[in-house]
């Protein structure tokens, strides 16, 4: 009889597989803002088998230009936990093959490595360097983002 109810107990508490996956980030920012885009990809990581790299960016209502950012990051083979920075998003343009491109700056809460993106269109994001130059990937992985939302 015991171990009956523990299974019961067991069988009780586990989750529904019917009920939906939750997103690391969130519909909109803390001022309502929606979001623009969410871009992920598996980027080169040096110690690490690859980071799972993602970037959600909110637009202002009124601008629709960016807003905010959510970063996530998991070191895949490392320790697996999800790493998440926020903070504002500035927009610029230049990057150093062309002074038109427009690049989003994270302005606050990224690391200094994921600061800068190069906008190539609404569907790819492209991971500046500090030269504001694309960063080289290797031969599995780049550093361009794909938008998936």
């Amino acid at each position: 009889i015991g171990m009956l109810s523990f299974l019961f107990m067991f069988v009780s508490c586990k989750k529904n597989s019917t009920d939906p996956i939750q997103p690391w980030y969130a519909e909109t920012n803390d001022n309502g803002d929606p979001l623009l885009g969410v871009f992920e990809s598996r980027i080169p990581c040096a110690n690490c088998e690859r980071l799972k790299f993602a970037l959600a960016i909110y637009k202002n209502q009124q601008t629709s230009l960016p807003s905010t950012y959510v970063m996530s990051r998991v070191y895949v083979a490392r320790d697996e936990n999800r790493i998440s920075n926020n903070g504002n998003v500035s927009v610029t343009n230049g990057t150093s093959i062309d002074a038109s491109h427009t690049v989003y700056k994270l302005t606050s809460g990224a690391p200094e490595e994921f600061q800068w993106f190069w906008k190539v269109d609404d569907n790819l994001l492209f991971i500046l360097d500090s030269n504001l130059s694309p960063r080289l990937g290797d031969a599995g992985y780049g550093y361009v983002l794909n938008r998936v939302r």
